[in-house]
């Protein structure tokens, strides 16, 4: 699903209707770079592989990191409708490595995927990551089964948000990932931050916060979506609970449209907002600190 190009600002972030002398001073140095950025392989995503380079070149971005949703083994013929086939996976690979040397001296473009944690084929993602020596992973947690019955980013009830929480934390436990992906990814369905949701947010924090892996800050909740029936995020009481224990975010645009690059207030605002919250930011996931602390 791709969601509208017209961006709705959350109220943590809208300054607009502040006067300028109470405005807090922006941060006008702040280094761009994204590493969730997606390929029409996905399947819900717009726009050449080429565009994506080119539009965060044109937008000042230093660094690129493509990394399309994971291919997995065919499961009992399940055909997914939100990742690459593993059969696409060859050319995504060298799509991404041409542009890599095409645009070598402009931006920095790295290869990576956002990857669920499949327990049974996890191995085979180590193997495929190894083989190919991709730079990086981040954890896409959207479901805890090849057969993604249950999605949560539609779950409303505390039993499935428990579920949620504990699957993510065993992904993030691998020490295989680089970053979580919308951490908050449950509050698109959830209608409020409640005392559940605050207890999940506590729990996954905690363990990014132990495992050294970063949180990302994931600015395509700002856009609207047609599938979100619940408060969406960055949820500002996820955000704040991860200001009060310690941990460290990276910005993701998670995009999904080459035009979300265009759009650098939302990044810088989001910049501003992490540095107002005191989150540590940092730019890269490469090197991978994960890797390096596994290793």
């Amino acid at each position: 699903m791709v969601a509208s190009t017209s961006m709705k600002t959350p109220a943590s972030l809208n300054l607009s209707a502040a006067p300028a002398a109470l405005l807090p001073e922006k941060e006008t140095t702040a280094i761009r770079t994204n590493f969730h950025s997606h390929t029409t392989r996905c399947n819900h995503a717009t726009g050449r592989d080429e565009e994506y380079v080119q539009a965060a070149i044109a937008a000042g971005y230093r660094q690129l990191g493509i990394s399309d949703h994971s291919p997995f083994p065919d499961h009992e013929g399940q055909v997914s409708g939100m990742r690459m086939h593993v059969t696409e996976f060859p050319d995504y690979l060298r799509s991404c490595q041409s542009l890599r040397e095409n645009y070598a001296g402009e931006i920095e473009v790295f290869i990576g995927l956002e990857a669920e944690y499949y327990k049974p084929y996890h191995p085979w993602l180590l193997d495929l990551v190894q083989t190919h020596q991709l730079d990086y992973l981040i954890l896409g947690s959207h479901y805890d089964d090849p057969i993604e019955d249950v999605y949560f980013g539609a779950i409303k009830s505390p039993r499935l948000l428990r579920r949620y929480t504990d699957h993510t934390i065993a992904g993030m436990r691998t020490g295989h990932f680089c970053a979580l992906a919308h951490p908050e990814l449950f509050m698109i369905g959830y209608p409020r931050f409640d005392a559940d949701c605050k207890a999940a947010s506590r729990d996954i924090i905690q363990a990014a916060i132990q495992l050294n892996l970063p949180l990302e800050y994931n600015l395509a909740g700002l856009y609207p979506q047609s599938w979100r029936t619940g408060l969406g995020y960055p949820t500002p009481g996820f955000w704040e609970i991860a200001a009060q224990e310690g941990a460290t975010a990276i910005i993701g645009l998670d995009a999904h449209d080459p035009a979300r690059y265009a759009d650098t207030g939302v990044y810088d605002d989001a910049v501003q907002h992490l540095k107002d919250l005191g989150i540590k930011r940092i730019d890269s996931l490469v090197p991978c600190r994960q890797k390096q602390q596994a290793g």
